[in-house]
């Protein structure tokens, strides 16, 4: 990778337990993770939105002007959408599955307006029936399917011949990936291999999660960001304890 800066954010397919509610042993034997989409649009949605006004607005135009500034009835007149709209996930649960038990997982606010939760089937029928949702899907597993990325995704002949060839398509850009997890001892990771001293972009909130297994530090002006999410995983009973890492680090080398 010598001569390639590219700002990489690790998104693992291990986490954070998030939870509302706890069922107990015999509810949890008949419940399964839930993924729930609902119908409102997610935070980059509105955040695309207010850009495209602003842009417009310097450059002149009235309508916009009276557009940035006239009140909304949604989330994007919250300071913290992505804290909004969890509340809104958390109302309809309350709402749907009222004096019920359930465990509420994660809140996906980003590129969907959706939640992950432990229900039972009935539970998860009466949130498909809401009008406001789009779809209920039931958690699933994955396996890993290349080590080849690159060619996998037609890069050395597409992406990389058109923005300046392998040495230098991709600089300043953030990508981010969902992976097995990441070891940031890896010298590809390194900050201090090449001869421009590229910064965080400003713009960027991403975090670097600190565990025993991923200390602080291991993050650096390359490696930007790194967490893991793996309630799915413990919930269901299949996390392996023996091989994966409760953390961002790369239990099978496959990820690194």
């Amino acid at each position: 990778m010598a001569g390639i800066w590219v700002h990489l954010v690790v998104v693992l397919s291990l986490g954070l337990f998030m939870g509302i509610l706890c069922l107990n042993d015999s509810d949890s034997l008949s419940a399964d993770v839930y993924i729930v989409t609902l119908k409102q649009a997610p935070a980059s949605h509105y955040y695309g939105e207010f850009r495209m006004e602003t842009n417009v607005f310097k450059h002149g135009s009235t309508d916009t002007r009276n557009k940035l500034h006239r009140p909304r009835n949604n989330s994007s007149s919250h300071l913290n959408t992505g804290s909004y709209i969890a509340q809104v996930h958390d109302s309809l649960l309350r709402r749907v599955l009222r004096g019920e038990k359930y465990l509420k997982l994660y809140s996906y606010h980003y590129l969907i307006n959706g939640f992950a939760v432990l229900v039972t089937s009935q539970q998860a029928d009466k949130l498909s029936r809401r009008r406001e949702v789009a779809n209920v899907v039931l958690d699933f597993s994955v396996r890993t399917a290349t080590t080849h990325t690159p060619q996998f995704l037609g890069l050395p002949q597409g992406a990389w011949v058109k923005e300046g060839g392998y040495a230098t398509a991709g600089e300043g850009i953030v990508i981010g990936f969902v992976d097995t997890g990441i070891d940031p001892n890896h010298p590809s990771f390194a900050d201090d291999v090449s001869e421009n001293s590229y910064t965080v972009p400003g713009h960027f909130s991403g975090i670097c999660e600190v565990t025993r297994d991923f200390p602080s530090g291991s993050c650096n002006r390359k490696l930007i960001a790194a967490r893991h999410f793996a309630a799915s995983a413990i919930t269901r009973g299949i996390f392996n304890t023996s091989q994966d890492y409760a953390s961002p680090f790369d239990g099978d080398g496959h990820g690194t």
